[in-house]
């Protein structure tokens, strides 16, 4: 995904938001909200897809180990 499509759902999500604040109903907040979430859940999975094929080397930065933090 590139930068102006996740900027332009991040925008919607928000834009939701406000909608949902300014209808004055707590069904319709909820609603939005709702799809908001949604939205956003959908565009860090498309986010993170091209990552995908590199965490398999993970395993090889120990900095990325929590396990061993101070």
């Amino acid at each position: 995904m590139n930068r102006t499509m996740r900027y332009l759902a991040y925008s919607v999500i928000f834009l939701l938001v406000i909608v949902g604040l300014l209808t004055g109903s707590i069904g319709w907040l909820i609603g939005l909200l709702a799809v908001a979430v949604l939205i956003g859940f959908t565009v860090d999975r498309f986010d993170n897809r091209r990552d995908e094929p590199f965490k398999k080397y993970n395993v090889k930065h120990h900095h990325l180990d929590h396990d061993h933090q101070a």
